[in-house]
């Protein structure tokens, strides 16, 4: 009766150390072994399973791969986004389009962008923000329909002996 005790005591053990294994591998908390695991040995004549042995673990799963960095948004979805909250809120869109003049200073957007970031700015009270980023705008993009408007609203003005040279910098005559 003995050998029979301890026998169910061994399988109990194999089914808790099993359950720990697969708990911990459904859970995303095994961590990745150090070296690679060695390849199962076949059951030899020699190594037959014997009733007092204790019970065979199944290997722990490997982890899932960790997500990637969430990519950018291209140029388009950050315009779409900036027009979509543009006025319900100033502070993403300020966020948003400065991350897009960073990104995407020279493109046809810039200008609208550059509008945007000056209204917003606006809308929360940075006045000299706002002014300071008109006076770069128009002197930026000064054939931009959005330069008028910006210059309507805003009473900045371009610089006649202001341009944007070669490197893309403001230069002055």
């Amino acid at each position: 009766m003995r050998g029979r005790s301890r026998s169910w005591l061994l399988v109990s053990l194999g089914v808790l150390v099993g359950s720990a294994f697969w708990l911990r591998s459904r859970s995303g908390t095994v961590s990745e072994p150090t070296a690679p695991a060695p390849a199962p040995r076949a059951e030899t004549e020699q190594h037959a399973e014997q009733p007092g042995d204790p019970p065979k673990l199944p290997a722990p799963l490997a982890p899932a791969a960790a997500p990637s960095a969430p990519t950018p948004p291209t140029e388009s979805a950050l315009m779409d986004e900036l027009r979509r909250f543009k006025d319900a809120d100033p502070e993403f869109a300020i966020a948003r389009a400065r991350e897009g003049n960073a990104r995407f200073p020279d493109s046809a957007d810039a200008p609208e962008r550059s509008s945007i970031l000056i209204h917003a700015l606006a809308a929360e009270g940075r006045a000299s923000e706002a002014r300071g980023e008109a006076e770069d705008m128009v002197n930026r993009y000064p054939d931009s329909e959005w330069v008028r408007e910006v210059e309507r609203f805003t009473g900045a003005h371009r610089h006649r002996n202001v341009h944007v040279d070669a490197d893309g910098k403001l230069a002055y005559d």
